[in-house]
């Protein structure tokens, strides 16, 4: 059999190992080839492609007389086309279109698929596009491509693209895609919070807040103040409601406040504080259970501490409405609090200072509609963590097939942080969490672009989408920061989890769902509607203006069909 490096370089093998003596540069692009077939036998190459960073030695080839061949069709297009390349053959999809390579696999061997170029105004990927050991025919390729819903040219949704735009915050109400981030307005540069939502069928963004809120919004009187650190959330009943909560300091005294959406307008809520102390991180939630809305914040306490604060959206304190808040320990800080509804429970996650001064996430639950809340973590003098010696922060809750699962940035024994994932057993009484991040002591979920574990990861969201849980987070990558989107096989037992955000020449890509992928993303957000799976983050354009940057998600369908030989490994 004849291989070749880069259409070049022919190197005869049989069976055993191989090494071609013509070397590459470091970081250069190598790609593994069979030139030709040692009829009757079809060979296979897999983790044949990349950017050499070292001795490359993961290149396998794999002989059979069974064969498979792929084929799928395309839609969800638009006007674009999307090249997809397997081995040396290309093909070109268009919307609704079919296509079928003429290249089989063999039975044993491996496949990657690859995007050479992405289609204009979409970044797309092949879920499943990557396999080991075929052995059986496989049903469940899938082209995902995602279009960008910003102003593309121009800038992202802001409403001054000339003023930065920061923190933006996803939901899908009433059939509608609504963003609220925060903007400074350019009538006396106070931050404001901005709210838009989305025409699906015009493709176009439309503002429903009155030049942007804050308290000034609902009294006129009030001496106008930055407004920060948005959350939206609906209460979802027969009739449902959004609320939006936020950061805003009044008469010298910062509040949680709390707007509703009502017949096209905001309304004031409630403002709460417990202490007059300052507050950060709100978050909001609504709890089936009692039919109620529930926020919750950390505040100093009168001691300077940080306390977990727990409160109905009308003002009614869930915590105890005590000195102290929900902390595992009320004499250390704790921070950046989450909520989710389960059944009867309301849950909450918070990052809170262990006793080795490293961040612990903590989770405790209120059953019943009680104001006590019991603590749901793995000890008593540890939180979830993967290992309680490092740092964790940024927790993040969310319910998928009736389970509760968490998520973290968490740093390693490189002081590198990693991305964890795991899911509770759902027993208030004996508490465990199992993790399901598919990593290991040093590498968590970003393993699958980070295979040396030795960028920092941080920022995890999740949403449930398509009865599958979708996980977004923040990914470093050189001097920038990208946008990374992944999906869960919800399998408990064996988890694993797809890239669903870039495929490139390469196969799955270093870059993700950046509008740039040179410049640094933030905060990245995600929301579901039936149909399609949205995404949204804040990213600096040429300018250094940051621009509230949006895309969503479409799904192209594919095939991997059989054709019968008899069976036979020949070379490895």
């Amino acid at each position: 059999m004849v291989l070749q490096n880069n259409g070049a370089d022919n190197l005869t093998v049989s069976n055993g190992s191989f090494s071609f003596t013509n070397k590459i540069n470091k970081g250069s692009a190598y790609n593994v080839t069979v030139k030709t077939q040692p009829s009757p036998f079809i060979c296979s190459a897999a983790s044949n492609r990349g950017l050499a960073s070292d001795n490359m030695s993961s290149v396998s080839i794999v002989c059979a007389v069974q064969a498979y061949f792929l084929s799928g069709t395309a839609s969800g297009l638009g006007s674009t086309t999307l090249g997809l390349q397997f081995d040396n053959e290309t093909k070109s999809l268009s919307d609704n279109g079919s296509f079928s390579f003429s290249t089989p696999v063999a039975e044993g061997g491996g496949y990657s698929i690859y995007i050479p170029s992405q289609p204009d105004n979409r970044t797309c990927s092949v879920t499943n596009g990557t396999r080991s050991n075929v052995t059986q025919d496989y049903t469940d390729l899938k082209a995902v491509c995602w279009e960008y819903i910003d102003n593309v040219t121009s800038g992202g949704i802001n409403d001054n693209v000339s003023q930065n735009g920061s923190n933006p915050q996803l939901v899908e109400f009433d059939s509608t895609l609504y963003s609220a981030w925060v903007e400074p307005s350019s009538s006396d540069n106070k931050t404001r919070i901005r709210i838009a939502k989305y025409n699906d069928n015009s493709s176009s963004w439309s503002f429903v807040d009155s030049s942007g809120i804050n308290y000034r919004s609902f009294n006129s009187s009030a001496t106008s103040q930055d407004a920060s650190q948005p959350v939206l959330f609906v209460e979802d009943k027969t009739t449902p409601s959004l609320y939006m909560a936020w950061i805003e300091e009044l008469a010298g005294t910062s509040y949680v406040s709390i707007a509703r959406y009502i017949n096209s307008s905001w309304n004031s809520f409630a403002l709460i504080n417990k202490d007059n102390q300052a507050l950060s991180s709100p978050h909001g939630a609504y709890h089936s259970y009692d039919s109620s809305p529930y926020v919750t914040w950390s505040e100093l306490d009168n001691a300077s501490v940080s306390q977990i604060r727990v409160s109905k959206a009308t003002g009614a304190f869930w915590d105890g409405n005590q000195n102290t808040g929900i902390n595992y320990n009320t004499s250390r800080h704790a921070t950046r609090p989450r909520l989710a509804s389960l059944s009867s429970y309301l849950y909450a996650i918070w990052t809170e200072i262990g006793n080795n001064a490293t961040g612990q996430i903590r989770v405790k639950v209120s059953s019943a509609s009680s104001t006590s809340w019991t603590s749901v973590d793995n000890s008593t003098t540890s939180g979830i963590n993967r290992n309680s010696s490092y740092n964790a922060e940024a927790p993040e809750l969310t319910v998928f097939n009736s389970k509760l699962y968490a998520a973290w940035q968490e740093s390693n024994s490189n002081n590198v942080t990693q991305i964890r994932v795991a899911v509770f057993n759902g027993n208030i009484t004996s508490p465990s969490w199992s993790f399901v991040d598919n990593g290991d002591s040093t590498k968590g979920l970003n393993l699958i672009v980070d295979s040396d574990g030795n960028e920092n990861a941080s920022a995890p969201r999740m949403t449930v989408f398509n009865s599958s849980l979708h996980l977004t987070w923040l990914q470093e990558h050189g001097l920038s920061k990208q946008m990374r989107l992944a999906k869960y096989n919800g399998n408990d037992s064996s988890p694993e989890w797809t890239l669903v955000d870039r495929y490139d020449e390469f196969g799955v890509s270093r870059f993700g769902l950046n509008n740039n992928i040179l410049k640094v993303a933030a905060t990245p957000v995600m929301a579901a509607s039936s149909s399609k799976l949205y995404a949204a983050w804040s990213e600096p354009n040429s300018s250094g203006i940051t621009q509230i940057r949006g895309c969503e998600e479409s799904i192209l369908n594919c095939k991997i069909m059989k054709n019968h030989f008899s069976n036979l490994n020949c070379l490895t």
